[in-house]
């Protein structure tokens, strides 16, 4: 099933002894903690992107001449899953957003290349958002002077007669393909909501405050989070380690969905199989990383990684283009987890007295670095383990308060 050789089950269970046996499990929480807390979208840049979002929807009707009622514009990807992360400072917020187009214009489209151009001309106009630039499936809407940018999904219902939210989106080579970003921020979040039973006797030193604000979650990302503050690491870690590397293969780097994807499967296996098997979040966070590649399909030289939440026998296959890249793609993947793997492990091995700048900047780049320091002159935190216990039902996908 795995394209790549299995890492001995339990490696994390020796790093993270050491760890434990140094009394260090805590600070170390802490600092990840505050570091990627600084690297977070900050409630000024939600707001500004918020006011922005809601306008999309009567520009979007006005455009088409149809009814409001007949567009409706939901926040997709990481702003959905609460696994954003900032740029360095010179780069913008990707901000995903899908619009769905339902009625009678719509209802009987059988190319989507038409549709994708009629919607990319009714987006122009849209107030400071820039020229629409054309993108595989969506157009990216710059908005000059802004700390982000939007990238816009034009998707419509894959039955037009079924009401549902299972949508179909424009495909240059396969002209339709499925999408359900709600469903996909479903199952995601309600994985990522379980808890182990050793984060449910910890002690709760300090809660996140709770706001929910539509139409983008706004809710802060709680101490607690094991695997969404892993997302998060995972992608400063590979984005600071693809900014040293050649353009080609920045272009093939793994892609976020495809690393949520991976982790939210491996931290379901390790609480439906070995629920009272670990004892810290860095345990955890250790031995979901060495179980994601276990959940990469290989049939010969084709891969796959399939949506998850997609029903029946409907696919969306996020490892589409490992298999028109001579391997391109699939070798990033196996480069990058492995160094990601062996960065953590070496960062974990030193005693916490003993981090330096240089190790940091090392793993996580100058913007590691920069938010590590920032977080320095923050008060104590409870770590990763303190905070909120396990919930009492699922909560909806724009939930987020839930790294331990």
């Amino acid at each position: 099933m795995s394209s790549y050789p299995a890492i001995p089950q339990k490696r994390s269970r020796v790093i993270a002894k050491a760890i434990a046996l140094r009394n260090e499990s805590q600070q170390w929480e802490e600092f990840i903690v505050r570091m990627l807390k600084k690297l977070e979208l900050s409630e000024d840049k939600r707001d500004a992107a918020t006011r922005r979002y809601k306008e999309f929807s009567n520009h979007i009707a006005r455009a088409f001449d149809i009814e409001t009622s007949d567009v409706h514009v939901v926040v997709q990807g990481s702003m959905r899953t609460q696994t954003t992360i900032a740029g360095d400072g010179r780069e913008k917020f990707d901000l995903d957003v899908v619009v769905k187009l339902t009625g009678p214009k719509f209802s009987n489209l059988v190319y989507s290349e038409p549709f994708f151009q009629d919607f990319g001309a009714a987006l122009r106009g849209i107030r400071d958002a820039g020229d629409p630039k054309a993108k595989s499936r969506c157009w990216r809407l710059q908005y000059p002077g802004e700390p982000f940018y939007f990238d816009v999904t034009p998707a419509i219902p894959m039955q037009a007669w079924i009401e549902g939210t299972i949508l179909k989106v424009r495909d240059p080579e396969l002209v339709w393909s499925p999408s359900n970003p709600e469903e996909f921020a479903d199952w995601f979040c309600a994985i990522a909501n379980r808890r182990f039973p050793f984060q449910t006797i910890r002690k709760a030193f300090a809660v996140d405050a709770r706001t929910t604000v539509d139409p983008i979650p706004q809710e802060r990302i709680g101490l607690d989070d094991i695997l969404r503050r892993l997302v998060q690491l995972m992608k400063l870690h590979r984005d600071s380690y693809y900014k040293q590397q050649a353009d080609y293969r920045q272009a093939a780097k793994p892609i976020s969905v495809i690393l949520v994807t991976l982790a939210a499967k491996a931290y379901k296996e390790l609480i439906e199989n070995d629920l009272h098997g670990f004892t810290s979040a860095i345990e955890v966070a250790l031995e979901v990383v060495a179980r994601m590649p276990d959940f990469i399909d290989r049939n010969g030289h084709a891969y796959s990684i399939n949506n998850p939440a997609l029903p029946g026998t409907v696919r969306e296959n996020f490892a589409d283009k490992w298999n028109s890249d001579g391997g391109l793609r699939a070798r990033e993947f196996e480069t990058w987890h492995t160094r990601l793997e062996n960065d953590l492990e070496a960062l974990f091995s030193e005693e916490y007295s003993k981090r330096s700048e240089n190790r940091v900047q090392a793993i996580f780049g100058q913007q590691g670095v920069q938010a590590w320091k920032a977080s320095q002159g923050a008060g104590p935190l409870a770590g990763l383990l303190s905070g909120v216990s396990v919930p009492s039902g699922p909560r909806k996908s724009s939930a987020s308060d839930t790294f331990a």
